[in-house]
């Protein structure tokens, strides 16, 4: 290893510094543009070589102090040392480099929406019981070591407090060297909370999670086996009351550890984007429909939906919200796995909008049937720019015209960013 002084030119897409030594880039991440640093080089298993800072020698002027005593240890963020100005460009410039590598036109490319400390509303923590007690938070980055979670700038309030007593719980739950995952939801009716174990819940375990639930003014509590495959639902344990969310003006009851987007207020404004771009078409087909944020609205405003999603959970409980709120007859749904019988030929026929909202990988083989339909609208959410502009040039080279991209900063200080977009037939 060899230690060297540089000055930090650039920041990567994944939040760290770029330098440039010895005839190529050096990654170093917690480093900002501008700042001139004592660096102790290395090699990643990849083989690019990274740097780890051992002393500022020359902080540049876009160094910001970090928000959170973890900053650097945990990694949960990656960029909490930048000023706001500095972080914000950088956050949409990941989108528009995604866009360029495809050569796709950027002036479509709205301003940043910024994001909120303090509004995160769901979180997955990691547990480990020791001789001493259960330490509980996020794991260290490229590490399976666990930070015990003091403080978190970027999730809601009502998580945070409820560390603490989690630990305790854990304490009587978990044998040492015993691990959990623990998924937490902060619905609008209370705190949603999933426990992935190991160990089985035996009467005197669901007394004691009743008794938690009841002390911290639990919502629910759900057990879910933590090498559980995708797709197993979890068993409520504890159900004080029913956990519900509002999508727009309708009311819907969630399943345990059900996706939803990771704050209100960026569901609110992808829901503004979708619902204006669909603008009450007639026909209107959302794959990846999740629980309803947008389906529901989307019926709300007058359309006939069709909303397609492999969680069959999750669609139970759209359905009911659809019933109860007078809008049965404007919304059918079927669980299927998208990507391995997307729909095709005739179930695209007659369709005047598309929505969808894949998971990080995108959706390839969906996204090639349709941008060979002719479909007049095709409403785009996604949470990973590589793979969007991926699919975007799909849909441009069947003919679409990328009309406006809208990135979306729900993943505060991490390199992650929401989009909504929309694609139009000429």
């Amino acid at each position: 290893m060899t230690d060297i002084d540089v000055r930090i030119k650039a920041l990567g897409a994944k939040g760290d510094g770029v330098a440039e030594a010895y005839g190529g880039a050096i990654f170093v991440p917690f480093a900002a543009p501008g700042d001139l640093v004592k660096l102790r080089l290395s090699k990643s298993k990849d083989g690019s070589r990274r740097g780890k800072i051992l002393l500022i020698t020359e902080p540049g002027n876009d160094r910001h102090p970090a928000a959170c005593m973890h900053f650097t240890e945990c990694g949960g963020c990656s960029v909490q040392h930048l000023s706001p100005t500095a972080y914000q460009a950088w956050k949409r410039d990941i989108v528009c480099q995604a866009l360029e590598r495809q050569n796709l036109d950027v002036s479509v490319i709205a301003d940043l929406v910024a994001g909120s400390a303090g509004s995160r509303r769901r979180a997955r923590f990691s547990a480990r019981r020791l001789a001493g007690g259960t330490i509980l938070g996020f794991l260290e980055m490229g590490s399976h070591r666990i930070v015990d979670l003091n403080e978190c700038p970027v999730l809601h309030s009502d998580i945070i407090s409820v560390v603490p007593p989690l630990r305790e719980l854990l304490d009587g739950l978990l044998d040492v060297r015993g691990t959990a995952e623990i998924a937490v939801t902060r619905a609008d009716s209370g705190l949603d909370i999933t426990l992935l174990m190991a160990e089985e819940t035996d009467l005197k375990v669901r007394e004691n999670l009743a008794v938690f639930a009841e002390t911290n003014d639990v919502a629910r509590i759900s057990w879910k086996p933590l090498k559980s495959k995708a797709g197993d639902s979890a068993e409520p344990i504890v159900a004080r009351r029913a956990v519900v969310m509002k999508f727009g003006d309708v009311q819907t009851e969630i399943p345990p550890d059900a996706f939803i987007q990771p704050t209100s207020w960026g569901e609110q404004t992808l829901r503004e984007h979708v619902v204006a771009a669909v603008g009450g078409a007639a026909k209107v087909v959302e794959l990846y429909a999740g629980c309803g944020a947008f389906t529901l609205p989307i019926a709300q405003s007058g359309s006939q939906i069709f909303a397609v999603d492999m969680a069959q959970d999750h669609l139970e409980g759209l359905s009911r919200a659809a019933r109860s709120n007078a809008l049965g007859e404007r919304v059918t749904v079927e669980a299927r796995n998208l990507d391995r019988r997307p729909l095709a030929g005739p179930e695209l026929d007659a369709v005047d909008v598309v929505v969808l909202d894949p998971p990080r990988a995108g959706a390839s083989s969906q996204v090639g049937l349709l941008a060979q339909s002719a479909i007049p609208v095709v409403v785009y959410v996604s949470c990973n720019p590589q793979s969007f502009a991926r699919d975007a040039r799909k849909f441009i080279d069947g003919g679409y015209r990328l009309e406006s991209v809208v990135p979306i900063d729900q993943f505060l200080w991490s390199p992650h960013i929401e989009l909504v977009s929309v694609f139009r037939r000429p």
